[in-house]
């Protein structure tokens, strides 16, 4: 498809980033939607002068919904957030920020529109308010845009992210590793440069309209053995003890009173939950993308955890 202009919400994100440069590879115009463009300038690297912009746009605010998305061929939503806080809530940007992007897209008779979502958010009930938001978002794709295409990706990893970064920061620190209802949830990470991949080959083929997507990397892991692979990357030793969820999870109802809560209840919940790709569910296949494998990535940025820092060249026997 002839596509030259994009708009991607949310493009200073985590995956947003990766979907701006790669989106600016293939040589597209990126327009960068965020709520505070001066903090997402660093987005301009990914392109030639002039390649990629950022422009403010606030999901709350459909007006500002609209000018973000005028002019543009295509439209990726790669908003989110992990923890509500103030004005920033699960409905407000998952729910009535697709439901605003989606009915601007089809105003503006943009010709693709990809969001991204997350395995398990076909699924509208399931007690984890983060999750039932990422279900309702998809329903209001699909109602105001129903030539949508989403993607839904397992745990997605990648320098910035919350995951594995998260888990060789604790083994720093931590006298032992805690797993919870016994380590034996299934998880398919994904890496998030193949995530962006994926939004740039959706957006060249019409045929991925009125699709749905799930992105798993090439293996499925256990809770316990990400652990056991993230210990083996960073060089240390640490035991691995199974704790009761009940005391973690009235931790995290106090933690979710902090500025930034290292973890919620809703985020303890998907750690006990599988998050793999379903049988005979269209994916990286179907999008000619061969996915990469944690142990090739995660060298590359875990390695500043390791007793020595990125010079611990050698795994403790």
């Amino acid at each position: 498809m002839d596509i030259r202009q994009i708009t991607v919400f949310g493009g200073a994100g985590f995956i947003g980033r990766y979907v701006v440069r790669a989106l600016a590879a293939r040589g597209m115009r990126v327009r960068v939607a965020v709520r505070h463009p001066e903090l997402a300038d660093f987005t301009r690297m990914a392109g030639d002068v002039g390649q990629v912009m950022a422009v403010q746009a606030n999901l709350r605010f459909p007006q500002s919904v609209a000018a973000a998305v005028a002019g543009s061929d295509a439209v990726v939503n790669a908003t989110g957030i992990f923890y509500e806080r103030g004005r920033q809530r699960y409905r407000t940007v998952h729910v009535d920020g697709a439901r605003h992007i989606a009915e601007a897209s089809a105003k503006a008779n943009v010709r693709r529109l990809v969001h991204i979502s997350g395995i398990g958010a076909q699924q509208p009930r399931t007690g984890n308010a983060f999750v039932e938001s990422k279900a309702l978002a998809e329903h209001e794709m699909n109602r105001a845009f129903p030539a949508v295409t989403i993607l839904r990706p397992s745990v997605v990893f990648g320098p910035e992210d919350r995951f594995f970064n998260r888990l060789a920061g604790a083994a720093r620190l931590a006298p032992f590793m805690p797993v919870f209802a016994g380590g034996h949830a299934r998880f398919q990470p994904v890496y998030v440069g193949d995530v962006a991949a994926a939004v740039a080959r959706a957006i060249a083929d019409s045929r991925t309209a009125f699709g749905a997507y799930e992105l798993g990397g090439p293996r499925v892991y256990t809770y316990r053995e990400l652990i056991e692979l993230t210990l083996r990357v960073i060089h240390r030793r640490k035991r691995i003890i199974s704790v009761p969820i009940l005391p973690v999870r009235m931790a995290a109802f106090f933690a979710e009173f902090l500025p930034a809560p290292p973890i919620t209840r809703d985020q303890l919940d998907l750690m006990t939950r599988d998050n793999v790709v379903a049988p005979g569910r269209p994916g990286f296949p179907e999008l000619g993308i061969v996915p990469r494998t944690a142990e090739a990535i995660l060298p590359m940025y875990l390695d500043r955890y390791r007793p020595a820092g990125r010079y611990d060249i050698v795994a403790p026997v």
